[in-house]
C-alpha cells in the first residue's frame, strides 16, 4: 500500500521470520479456524484457553512481537473487559461473595467466557495484522473467494 500513509501500516511490524512468509489467505484461514475453536470450546475447559494462550504467544515470539507491542494493541479490547467485569454484579440464581463482594455465579462464568475468547481472538488477529501487511491482508481476502466489494470497501477503510 502505498500513498501518504507510507508503505506500510502502523499495524503491520517488519519482520523476518517463518509467520511473515506464510500466505496472507492461510494466515486469514487458520485464523478464523482458530476462533471457531476458541468459540466452540466451553467455558469450563481452562486448560483449552491455556493451551490457545501458548500458542499464540510461541507465534508471536517467532514472529519477533515484543509483549509491550502486543500489550499495546490490546488496548482496543478495553471497553469489552469493563463489560465483563461488570457482568457478575448482574444476573440471577445463585450467589457466591468474592472478598467480601456478592456476585452471580452465571455473571463470573459469562463474564470468564467473554474476557478469555474475546481475548484470544484480539491476539490472534494481532498476530496476523503485524506479520501481514494490510495490502496483502486484502488479497488474502480476495483470494479466500470473498466479494469484491467488501475488500473494496475495507481498503477504503483503512
Amino acid at each position: 500500500m502505498s500513498g501518504p500513509h507510507g508503505a506500510a501500516h502502523a499495524l503491520y511490524v517488519k519482520g523476518d521470520g517463518p509467520l511473515y512468509r506464510v500466505r496472507p489467505e492461510c494466515k486469514l484461514l487458520a485464523q478464523i479456524l482458530f476462533v471457531f475453536a476458541v468459540v466452540a470450546t466451553p467455558r469450563e475447559a481452562f486448560w483449552a484457553f491455556g493451551l490457545y494462550a501458548l500458542i499464540l504467544i510461541g507465534l508471536a515470539a517467532a514472529a519477533g512481537l515484543s509483549f509491550g507491542f502486543v500489550i499495546r494493541r490490546m488496548v482496543i479490547e478495553t471497553p469489552f473487559l469493563v463489560f465483563a467485569l461488570l457482568m457478575p454484579f448482574f444476573g440471577h440464581g445463585e450467589q457466591v461473595e468474592v472478598l467480601g463482594i456478592p456476585m452471580y455465579v452465571s455473571g463470573l462464568w459469562a463474564a470468564w467466557n467473554i474476557l478469555i475468547k474475546g481475548t484470544l481472538g484480539v491476539f490472534a488477529t494481532i498476530v496476523v495484522s503485524a506479520t501481514t501487511p494490510m495490502a496483502d491482508l486484502l488479497r488474502g481476502l480476495e483470494r479466500l473467494h470473498l466479494p469484491r466489494m467488501f475488500t473494496s470497501i475495507m481498503g477504503f477503510m483503512i
